[in-house]
């Protein structure tokens, strides 16, 4: 049975955010398809996370540090 992606992204996080090298597990889109996205820093070990999981694609997003970024006022407040 394959679960919903926000599902999907809860469970990995769960398993690989006890890692130092992994710094987020996200939504996002490769080529304009869903799929779940691990950010790691630096160069990672990127070979022990999964290409798939629970039916959804795996991409691994390399850099680092990564900050917060301020966007301004959210829509709508001054």
């Amino acid at each position: 049975m394959k679960r919903s992606i926000e599902q999907a992204q809860e469970r990995l996080a769960n398993d690989l955010l006890k890692r130092r090298d992994v710094v987020a597990v996200g939504v996002g889109a490769d080529n304009g398809e869903p799929c779940l996205k691990v950010y790691v820093s630096g160069r990672g070990n990127r070979r022990s996370i999964p290409r798939r999981f629970d039916g959804h694609p795996v991409r691994v997003v390399g850099g680092g540090p990564f900050r917060a970024q301020d966007d301004g006022p959210a829509a709508g407040h001054p």
